[in-house]
């Protein structure tokens, strides 16, 4: 029996409730495999970019609040 077969199983053994929930938990992970979530290729070659820099900048705490509003803990 193979790991996917065991999973099905497993979860068909489960209350409504909880196998939903299980079910839940799949999709999302199904979802973040999806294409959507991938870079294209200008934006995989900026991320590069940007992280093979020797002395790369950073945002103060003070943009970043102005940004999300609140402050970060020190």
């Amino acid at each position: 029996m193979t790991m996917i077969e065991k999973f099905v199983d497993f979860v068909h053994a489960l209350p409504a409730d909880r196998a939903q929930s299980v079910e839940a938990t799949l999709a999302q992970i199904m979802e973040s495999y999806s294409d959507k979530y991938e870079l294209t290729p200008d934006q995989l070659a900026e991320m590069q970019k940007r992280m093979a820099e020797e002395n790369p900048e950073y945002s103060s705490k003070e943009a970043i609040t102005a940004i999300f509003g609140k402050p970060f803990s020190a």
